[in-house]
């Protein structure tokens, strides 16, 4: 009968285990691109997979949220200034990709 009982417990435990472990990601495929302009005097534009994501101020960052996957971004200066150079980054599930400007 113990044994007959240690075995139910065995995988009852084991069953909330792999329930816990396949509801951990709340992130419905999608991830971040933190994107911050450290330029001293230019407004920046975000643009990512060629949509404007809005502009940027010296010193200010911004997080926006992207399917996991590759994509392309550039930050544009719009006021003057130059921006940076496109580049590709690949967002990852849950995480939070961070790229700065200085130009």
């Amino acid at each position: 009968m113990k044994k007959l009982l240690s075995i139910s417990s065995l995988i009852f435990t084991f069953s909330i285990l792999t329930i816990m472990l396949s509801c951990k990601s709340d992130c419905e495929g999608e991830g971040y691109l933190k994107l911050t302009n450290n330029s001293n005097n230019t407004v920046q534009r975000m643009m990512i997979d060629g949509i404007n994501y809005g502009s940027l101020d010296p010193g200010e960052s911004e997080s926006i949220s992207l399917p996991a996957g590759e994509h392309e971004f550039q930050l544009v200066g719009i006021s003057g200034g130059a921006g940076c150079s496109p580049a590709k980054v690949i967002i990852v599930e849950c995480e939070t990709q961070g790229f700065s400007c200085s130009n």
